[in-house]
């Protein structure tokens, strides 16, 4: 009974494959009604197909498809936004005219592409932006123990968005006097018509009851919908809260084989892209070299740190130094994007715009870590870490990289709280690892690097909003290290992280 629901490159693909539609069928129709037939239709489809790339790129690098947790203030700025994508596709269709004039749209045709197209695409992304408000999902939540009713006030205080809590499910219970309360699960069927219930959640711990099991199973195999809450966070949410995270689910969220794009096809694609980026990002390397030797010349250029990869494999990353050569004479300390005492002027510059990360491909060439993965930490962190945050050591199972998920949906963090808030984002990651979400963080990074980074966190995260002590756990018993490994071909599979 775990997620049964889509990952979030399900969705997006969804989302972006209707505005590729929608494009190209306007375009077509264009065509139709310029010339009253699909005249020379083979030679338009190239730009028509360029174009079409083009939005649902910028779309999703706005940030516009992923509405859930990008949320503007108002539809007005997403509208804006949209704007912009789409005069960057007309921008693309003229572009690849350019190139032969047989592949040229005339203007009467792409007056009427525009015009069949774009109303319509704004409308469908009106639609995204309230869905959440429009058709929420209506959920009832199994609640009739402490532990059960204590999450049922959590969600009834921060509901994801896109999620309507109806009232609450019992067991045995049948308290009155309590609108919230819907009725028995064995009456389930009945409830759900009654209350028109999308589904049904509960603990993950709920389907260790027996009665209750069978109530469950009875209305999968009935096809109705009945689901752990952790699975409908992960719908939702696109992270999963870490207090609902158990060891069951972790050893069940793998549901399919992907060693063949770990072992084979993700290393393929960070040797080649690491050598092209090499090469392009040369002269953005050297200005940065430029940068420290004005504004801190009494140092080194770079910058060796050693960081915890895959396994707890140590390794030493390689950057370009953004901060003052005593940034840590009292020893390790957090990492801020801004506002760091210990960046020398220039410094923030490069670490805004990720220039300091640039040598780092050095390590992907060399095997030590991954464009995409989570981000690997000192081992200063990860022993306090690992004391306090249930399950930490799961994100050392794949291998670190470059960018990830935590990094493109969460800021630099300064806290245990910020630490925690990234885990859950990993702990995401690793169940839906693959080459399409891997290839929509990258496009996520192109967003997070042109707008200088994210700014702030979400707020309003469905969390137990429990206090770490990081201090206080110096004192715990440490967690015993992972072992170390290394791949079938004897090369050892590390990570990065920014200092």
């Amino acid at each position: 009974m775990h997620s049964t629901n889509r990952g979030h490159w399900t969705k997006i693909g969804i989302r972006a494959l209707r505005d590729v539609t929608v494009f190209i069928g306007a375009y077509l129709l264009a065509n139709y009604v310029r010339f009253a037939e699909l005249w020379h239709i083979e030679d338009f489809i190239a730009p028509i197909l360029a174009g079409a790339a083009a939005l649902s790129s910028s779309v999703y690098i706005l940030g516009l498809y992923s509405v859930e947790s990008q949320r503007r203030s108002s539809f007005l700025i997403h509208g804006i936004l949209f704007t912009f994508a789409f005069l960057i596709a007309f921008l693309i269709i003229t572009l690849v005219g350019y190139m032969s004039f047989d592949l040229r749209i005339g203007r009467g045709f792409m007056a009427l592409g525009c015009v069949f197209s774009y109303p319509v695409l704004l409308g469908g992304h009106w639609l995204i932006y309230h869905k959440h408000r429009i058709a929420p999902e209506r959920i009832a939540f199994v609640a009739e123990s402490p532990e059960e009713l204590a999450e049922y006030e959590l969600l009834r205080s921060h509901c994801p968005p896109g999620v309507q809590l109806v009232g609450r499910i019992g067991i045995d219970d049948d308290p009155e006097g309590q609108e919230d309360f819907l009725g028995r699960l064995r009456n389930a069927r009945k409830l759900i018509r009654q209350h028109k219930l999308d589904r049904i959640v509960f603990l993950e711990k709920r389907a260790e009851d027996e009665k209750a099991r069978h109530e469950f199973r009875r209305l999968r195999y009935l096809g109705l919908a009945c689901n752990s809450l952790i699975s409908v966070c992960e719908k939702h949410l696109n992270y999963v809260p870490l207090h609902l995270v158990t060891m069951g689910w972790l050893l069940q969220s793998e549901s399919t084989s992907r060693s063949f794009y770990f072992s084979k096809l993700k290393r393929f694609f960070d040797v080649t892209t690491s050598i092209i980026l090499l090469l392009v990002l040369a002269p953005v390397m050297l200005v940065g070299m430029a940068i420290v030797r004005i504004f801190s010349p009494e140092g080194p250029v770079f910058f060796r740190q050693e960081r915890v990869g895959r396994f707890g494999k140590r390794f030493q990353i390689y950057k370009l130094r953004s901060m003052r050569l005593d940034a840590e004479k009292g020893g390790a300390v957090w990492s801020t994007i801004s506002k760091d005492p210990r960046v020398f002027p220039g410094g923030a510059f490069l670490r805004r715009y990720r220039i300091d990360e640039i040598p780092q491909l050095l390590n992907v060439l060399r095997g030590e870590m991954s464009f995409v993965g989570p981000r690997p930490e000192r081992p200063e962190f990860v022993t306090k870490l690992s004391r306090v945050l249930p399950h930490y050591q799961e994100r050392h199972m794949l291998q670190p990289g470059l960018t990830g998920w935590a990094q493109v949906c969460y800021p630099y963090g300064a806290s245990i709280n910020d630490s925690k808030c990234k885990l859950e984002y990993d702990l995401y990651y690793l169940k839906h690892a693959g080459v399409l979400f891997d290839s929509l963080i990258l496009l996520d990074t192109v967003r997070v690097v042109l707008g200088g980074g994210l700014k702030t966190a979400n707020q309003n995260r469905y969390s137990t909003g429990v206090d770490f002590d990081l201090e206080a756990s110096s004192e715990a018993e440490p967690v015993a290290d992972v072992p170390e490994m290394t791949t079938s071909e004897g090369s050892t599979i590390g990570g990065l992280a920014q200092a």
